[in-house]
C-alpha cells in the first residue's frame, strides 16, 4: 500500500485525538479560577458520519467515509472522554486502507493531572497503543509514557491538556474573543503537542438534522477554526486544519477536516444527553 496512504491515516488518528471531540470539554485555565463556560456544558454521546467532500487534482485520496462515535461525561472527580472512529481511504491507484481509532482521556476539574489511552488499528489489527499520564507542577508539565515505552518527558508550564483547552476556546467564544494561540498537549499520535491557532466566528443559528431527542444540539454555535502546527518544526505551515461548530454547552453540532490534499465533513447524525453525576 502506498506510503502516502498510510501517512493520510495516521494524519486522520492524530486529528481525532486533538478534536476533542479531543474533542473533550471542561476544565479551567492553567493559572485561573474556574471558567464560567464550565457550568454549561451538558454530558452527552453523539454520533457522526464522515464524508469526502473536496480533493485536489494530484490528491492521494479520492474516496473515503468513516464514522466516529464520541462519549462526554461530567464524574465526580474530572471529565471523561472517550472518542472511536473508523475510516475508510481510497487511493487513486484502487488501494485502501481501513484506520480505526480510539482514544480515552480523563481530566481533573484543575487541570493538574491527564490519563489517556490510545490505540491505532490498521484493516483490523492493532498497530500502536500509547498509554500514560501527565502532571501539571509549578513549573512544568511531566508526562510519563507506559506504552509504548517507558519514559517521562517535561513540557512548558502554560502546556494545556486537551479538555483545558477547549473549555478556553468555548470561553473566548461567550467573551468574544476572536483570535486564540496555545500549546497543547494530547498524548497521541506521531505529534502529541501542537501549538494550535485559533479564529473564533459569532454565533450561528443550528442547522443540523440530528436525532436530538434532549434538544442539546438546536442552539446556536460558534464555528472554531483551528490551524495545528507541530512544535519544533522548521515549516510555517500547519499540518492541518479543521473547524468545529461548538455549541456553549460544548456539543459539537459538526465540523470540517482540511489535510490539505482532500477534506471530509463530519455530520452529526445523533446525540443524547447523559444524566449527572451522584457524588457524596
Amino acid at each position: 500500500m502506498p506510503n502516502i496512504m498510510r501517512n493520510a491515516a495516521g494524519r486522520y488518528a492524530t486529528i481525532a485525538a486533538a478534536v476533542v471531540l479531543g474533542a473533550a470539554l471542561g476544565g479551567c485555565s492553567a493559572q485561573a479560577g474556574p471558567s464560567p463556560a464550565a457550568n454549561g456544558l451538558v454530558s452527552h454521546v453523539a454520533e457522526y458520519r464522515l464524508r469526502l467532500i473536496s480533493t485536489s487534482a494530484n490528491s492521494s485520496v479520492i474516496a473515503a467515509r468513516g464514522a466516529f462515535g464520541f462519549r462526554f461525561e461530567k464524574v465526580c472527580d474530572g471529565w471523561i472522554s472517550e472518542l472511536r472512529n473508523s475510516l475508510i481511504l481510497q487511493g487513486p491507484q484502487g488501494s485502501a486502507i481501513n484506520s480505526s481509532y480510539s482514544m480515552t482521556q480523563w481530566e481533573d476539574f484543575a487541570a493538574k493531572h491527564y490519563r489517556f489511552r490510545v490505540r491505532d488499528f490498521q484493516d483490523g489489527y492493532l498497530t500502536d497503543e500509547v498509554n500514560g499520564n501527565a502532571e501539571r507542577q509549578d513549573d512544568k508539565v511531566v508526562v510519563h509514557y507506559e506504552k509504548p515505552v517507558d519514559v517521562t518527558e517535561e513540557l512548558p508550564v502554560d502546556t494545556l491538556f486537551p479538555t483545558q483547552h477547549s473549555i478556553k476556546l468555548l470561553q473566548h467564544a461567550i467573551d468574544g474573543d476572536v483570535f486564540a494561540s496555545d500549546r497543547v498537549f494530547d498524548g497521541g499520535g506521531d505529534t502529541p503537542t501542537y501549538q494550535i491557532s485559533a479564529v473564533v466566528s459569532g454565533a450561528m443559528d443550528a442547522d443540523n438534522k440530528a436525532r436530538d431527542e434532549n434538544h442539546i444540539a438546536d442552539k446556536p454555535f460558534h464555528r472554531i477554526s483551528m490551524a495545528f502546527f507541530p512544535i519544533d518544526s522548521d515549516d510555517d505551515r500547519p499540518a492541518y486544519e479543521m473547524s468545529i461548530d461548538y455549541g456553549k454547552n460544548g456539543v459539537a453540532q459538526g465540523l470540517v477536516q482540511n489535510y490539505g490534499d482532500f477534506k471530509l465533513q463530519g455530520d452529526l447524525i445523533r446525540v443524547r444527553e447523559l444524566p449527572a453525576p451522584q457524588c457524596d
